[in-house]
């Protein structure tokens, strides 16, 4: 068993074809069946459905594996790495999409300046995509919003955001400048389905208020929501970040008062052991957020060392 093997399993487990891994390794078709063939015979087991390029069962086992010990390896490779030169190797992160929008921009730039020879491999999933990817050693990192249910994640937050209400310019309460929920009484607005983290504490707040909240549609998936509510189908509460501001002719954001910001934060698995490319991401992390010249969207309210400094949100 050598490293090419177990990382010819995981290309065909992440891009689903032979050939597909292939260019994803930059070989070619043949050698990724050798080496899957040779792994095959060594575990005496069939790792790879040839019908349709599936992992098998026994394939879903050692792939895990594999995923953990090739980010063992290349992390004995950056920490040697970091010793004498600039710190090097991948690391793999996944981010929530409306973060993802404005944070990478300002990463890719932090990161180029602060470790040119790192690699950094991004992805967008929602919540609980990452934290099944964080699990299953898919990504090392993931930047994600509060709940964490998952007991074997450490999770820091990093930065709060106003919610606000996401309404289309004709109506008449697109002139606030600030609202409470219990102004939205008897307003149809977009909400979460009943159990969704987020539709539970609206309703908890609503209840408190004495509001009567209105439902013109349950939509499971906040970015569908955000954008239903840009195209005028109905207004919706919304994270700052999901509606962007070159959208302000098209619909209103509003900040709710009494409705808690969204916290949103870095994860990691708490018996990972990070290697110092994963370290050094984390560092130029913060140290981006904590930059005074750095334009960050309206609306985020940075953590640092349990305060806060707000970027408060203005009508727009």
């Amino acid at each position: 068993m050598d490293v090419k093997q177990l990382k010819s399993l995981v290309a065909v487990d992440d891009h689903g074809s032979f050939s597909a891994a292939a260019d994803a390794l930059d070989t070619v078709q043949s050698n990724v069946s050798a080496h899957i063939s040779k792994l095959e015979n060594e575990l005496n087991a069939i790792l790879i459905d040839r019908r349709d390029g599936t992992l098998t069962e026994k394939g879903q086992i050692v792939a895990k594996r594999a995923r953990s010990a090739i980010s063992e390896l290349e992390a004995i490779y950056s920490d040697l790495s970091s010793l004498t030169t600039d710190v090097r190797g991948r690391v793999r992160v996944g981010l929530i999409g409306t973060t993802a929008r404005w944070l990478i921009p300002l990463l890719a730039t932090q990161i180029g300046n602060d470790h040119p020879h790192m690699k950094l491999h991004l992805s967008e999933g929602t919540s609980s995509a990452l934290h099944r990817w964080l699990h299953e050693g898919v990504i090392d990192l993931a930047i994600l919003n509060t709940p964490i249910y998952a007991s074997d994640i450490h999770f820091r937050v990093l930065f709060e955001e106003q919610m606000v209400l996401a309404v289309p310019p004709d109506y008449d309460i697109a002139r606030k400048d600030q609202i409470y929920l219990a102004e939205l009484d008897n307003m149809e607005i977009l909400v979460p389905p009943k159990g969704n983290w987020f539709r539970d504490e609206l309703d908890a707040v609503a209840a408190k208020s004495g509001a009567k909240l209105k439902t013109k549609a349950e939509i499971d998936g906040l970015r569908l929501i955000a954008a239903l509510a840009i195209d005028g189908f109905g207004p919706a509460i919304v994270p700052s970040t999901a509606i962007s501001p070159h959208l302000g002719d098209r619909v209103v954001t509003i900040p709710l008062l009494d409705v808690a910001p969204r916290k949103v934060g870095i994860a990691r698995r708490k018996n990972q052991i990070e290697s110092s490319a994963v370290r050094a991401f984390t560092i130029s992390l913060d140290a981006l957020l904590q930059r005074s010249n750095v334009q960050l969207p309206k609306g985020i309210m940075i953590s640092s060392h349990g305060k806060s400094s707000a970027n408060i949100i203005k009508k727009h």
